[in-house]
């Protein structure tokens, strides 16, 4: 064999070698509500779930298909990154009432736009502000008042328990003066002039906002009723859960992601009940579980639309050569690290309202020392030569 075959066969080994190592095999769960007994479509959302979650995991990022190859229990979806089509396996599924819970098997391929990148490393924050009820007098049913407080902090806990973001309530903060138009009463380029004001004041980097549409009951309401099961079955007692989440940049006020959660569970309890949102009894019954899987979506959403954003953080002070930034160890920051330094502009557009601007300064900042809540850079000279101030950033894409 000539010297030349030999480096052809070695760089095609290298080649395939190189290319098994960027494929993860992740077994994930997905969840979804049936409806109509449509069993093939509750697999359809429950695999796309389980795909979302397995992305998120390997770090690399998909779009699924809309398409199954069939309905039998082995079927398999297609899923497509940057260059390459990888396939997910349904290995088992369990029906538990009107909830379909699925396995799958992923192939996962990294898409080198993301996941070869820093970005992926640090977990950027959120902060969810409260979501106000549309039709106050729906929330009479059950009680569940404090659903506008009690919803955000649960989107906040499962944001957290995902692992990939790290979410910070203020669910006494209401964005939307006006519900119905909601979130059209931002500026005409997307902006909402309060948001970068929350951001600041809560230190994170994108703000998650909601309206709850209608949590109402599509059957004739008994409250002096005690039972269940005379003369209306718990079955059909259906009621509403439709709400709109908004994500936003926290320095730009920009509108990043809006999507429409839209869920029919069962009010299987007694109308006179006073259970109240987010209680342990509320968990129990139907209608809260099929909440609990719209948070668990909503979430994954969030995450995902979140994963390939850039990680930026205030600069919030400077002294030598040094520079403080809002970040630390608890979001992944370690000793050695480097970021951009981006200097922080306000102009003004036609209408007179000021918008956010962040310039590369092309200079680097080089992590020394670390906290959980803060880190400590140095800059290869002094901060007021390079005029690096307050209120700058730094970013890593």
């Amino acid at each position: 064999m000539t010297l030349r075959r030999i480096k052809l066969l070695l760089s095609a080994i290298l080649f395939t070698l190189s290319n098994a190592t960027l494929a993860v095999t992740i077994d994930a769960i997905g969840e979804a509500v049936i409806y109509d007994n449509d069993i093939a479509d509750a697999r359809y959302r429950a695999t796309e779930q389980a795909i979302k979650q397995a992305v998120l995991e390997s770090g690399s990022r998909v779009n699924v298909k809309d398409e199954m190859t069939n309905g039998e229990v082995n079927s398999s979806i297609a899923i497509r990154s940057s260059s390459h089509v990888q396939r997910a396996k349904i290995i088992s599924e369990e029906q538990t009432g009107n909830f379909l819970k699925v396995v799958a098997r992923i192939d996962v391929t990294p898409d080198s736009q993301c996941s070869t990148g820093p970005t992926s490393y640090y977990r950027k924050t959120v902060g969810v502000t409260g979501f106000d009820l549309q039709i106050p007098q729906q929330a009479q049913l059950g009680a569940i008042n404090n659903i506008s407080r009690e919803l955000p902090k649960n989107l906040a806990d499962e944001i957290n328990k995902q692992g990939y973001l790290k979410a910070l309530t203020a669910t006494n903060i209401s964005i939307y003066p006006d519900l119905i138009n909601a979130p059209s009463s931002t500026n005409y380029d997307g902006s909402l002039t309060n948001v970068t004001r929350i951001s600041e004041q809560l230190g994170v980097q994108y703000i998650i906002s909601g309206v709850i549409r209608d949590i109402g009951e599509l059957y004739q309401r008994q409250p002096n009723n005690k039972t269940n099961t005379t003369p209306l079955a718990a079955e059909n007692k259906e009621r509403n859960f439709v709400v709109d989440i908004y994500l936003y940049d926290g320095f730009s006020g920009a509108l990043l992601f809006e999507h429409r959660y839209s869920e029919i569970g069962n009010w299987d309890i007694a109308d006179n009940k006073r259970v109240g949102f987010g209680s342990t009894k509320f968990w129990t019954i139907n209608y809260g579980k099929v909440v609990q899987q719209a948070l668990k979506q909503s979430a994954l959403d969030t995450s995902e639309q979140l994963r390939c954003q850039p990680f930026i953080a205030n600069i919030f002070r400077t002294e030598g050569n040094r520079v403080h930034i809002a970040a630390g160890s608890i979001a992944g920051i370690k000793p050695g690290d480097k970021f951009n330094v981006y200097r922080r502009y306000e102009v003004f557009n036609q209408l007179q309202s000021a918008q956010t601007q962040l310039n590369n300064a092309n200079i680097s900042v080089t992590i020394k020392q670390v906290q959980p809540n803060f880190s400590v850079g140095e800059l290869v000279v002094d901060s007021h030569i390079l005029n690096v101030q307050q209120q700058d950033v730094v970013i890593a894409w």
